[in-house]
């Protein structure tokens, strides 16, 4: 996924969410809907990272 931050332009891979059904039935402002339960997959950190155009290491 292509962003923009202050004019910089950079390249951030697309972030995998899953849903699965939980069964359970719940009510909001008088509708039910069925829960879901998310899970998120974790992304891998950049070893090196840039910080008002200086260069650290984690």
């Amino acid at each position: 996924m292509q962003l923009t931050y202050r004019g910089q332009s950079y390249e951030t891979p697309a972030i995998s969410v899953d849903a699965v059904p939980t069964g359970e039935t719940a009510t909001f402002m008088g509708r039910p809907y069925v829960r879901k339960q998310f899970t998120v997959a974790q992304r891998q950190q950049p070893a090196e990272l840039t910080y008002r155009g200086v260069r650290y290491a984690r």
